[in-house]
């Protein structure tokens, strides 16, 4: 017998007690109607649980009964409650086929989902997760024309698990503190932005995270989940109140990770807060003139033209030349190896510049 079976049938209405009551003392329906001033028919409404046990109706109990106004109320009190509870898991066993195709092992490991293989509870860990009401308005929000989340994910291969890692970044954010956002501090953090990407620091994420707090925009790093090929995001959250920059380590590179970073930042630096963008995915077409520009953006704060041009003019054949070159144009060597990759300056099979390249990759997530 499952919970739901289980609770219907240890369920017992308050008017249960009012006939166990009569029958002990020896009086009939019909004498108790008489005597509370009823009809026998809403009496038998009351005793099946049809009609609630109201504040009157429980002080003209205690008179004719002689048990406390408060016992009565308690009773119907608590029948309500067992009532509710038993809509709710009929409810839940309604969604049971709307789990399917979210992330549940990872969400499950991440600990904002019970570990449990009951479809009901994990179908009310997903609505408590994403704040929503019920599978429809989740499909609203995540697949139709929301008000407020305004990119339709069924264009997608998998709605369900990217829905699941956007969320999973808005959480990220509620733990960041932030100043308000300031477009002239972003501005002018640019420099000391490219120093952390050039000192590459052993706790350079963290320090990055907090010079983004300082003018006003959350940084998050959000692992990558099975089925949502994303590599970045950039939207306005919380009544487009906050701009969120969530990231993955999809690709574990380095100067992968800046040029998403760069480019998400653009995105919150020039355009719209209503605008909301998602870096790798196909089906969706992107806004190509503010893509161009973001992309042009990312290309300027990590490899600027007279850093390029330098590079391109030099023979950089050999690890202490790299270096050299890192050092004296304050490119991190990681980075600058990539972008020679990409200029077809060094071979992609260049094993001893590859060994050079720094990997990037985020910590598990665990919810408190």
């Amino acid at each position: 017998m499952n919970a739901l079976a289980l609770k219907k049938s240890l369920l017992s209405t308050p008017g249960d007690r009012i006939q166990e009551h009569i029958d002990f003392i020896g009086m009939s329906q019909a004498e108790l109607a008489e005597r509370l001033g009823r009809s026998i028919p809403k009496l038998n409404e009351l005793i099946k649980g049809k009609a609630p046990i109201t504040k009157e109706t429980a002080a003209k109990l205690e008179y004719v009964m002689g048990i406390d106004a408060s016992f009565w109320l308690n009773l119907e009190k608590h029948y309500q409650e067992e009532l509710l509870e038993i809509k709710q898991l009929e409810f839940l066993e309604t969604c049971t086929s709307w789990v399917t195709g979210f992330p549940i092992a990872a969400l499950k490991k991440m600990k904002l989902l019970l570990d449990s293989n009951k479809k009901p509870e994990l179908a009310e860990g997903l609505l408590k997760f994403f704040r929503v009401a019920s599978p429809v308005e989740w499909s609203t929000i995540y697949e139709g024309h929301s008000m407020a989340f305004k990119i339709e994910l069924n264009l997608t291969s998998d709605p369900k698990a990217i829905s699941a890692w956007l969320r999973i970044g808005e959480l990220q954010a509620n733990k960041i503190d932030l100043q308000a956002f300031d477009k002239k501090k972003l501005t002018d953090a640019l420099p000391f932005i490219q120093n952390i990407a050039f000192n590459e620091n052993p706790n350079w994420k963290e320090e990055l995270q907090t010079v983004c707090a300082s003018f006003g925009v959350a940084l998050v790093y959000s692992p990558c989940l099975s089925k949502a090929p994303i590599y970045g995001a950039a939207r306005w959250i919380k009544n487009k109140s906050v701009p969120l920059i969530q990231l993955t380590d999809r690709k574990k590179d380095y100067n992968a990770f800046w040029f998403t970073f760069y480019h998400e930042l653009a995105h919150i630096r020039y355009h719209n807060k209503s605008d909301i963008f998602i870096d790798g995915l196909e089906n969706i077409l992107p806004d190509v003139d503010k893509e161009k520009e973001a992309d042009a953006f990312a290309s300027k704060m990590i490899f600027n033209d007279t850093v390029k041009d330098k590079a391109l003019n030099q023979n950089l054949n050999t690890v202490e030349k790299l270096k050299s070159f890192s050092i004296e144009n304050k490119i991190n060597l990681s980075i600058l190896i990539s972008q020679l990759q990409r200029l077809n300056k060094i071979m992609y099979n260049d094993f001893t510049a590859i060994s050079l390249k720094s990997k990037v990759e985020f910590e598990e997530l665990v919810f408190s």
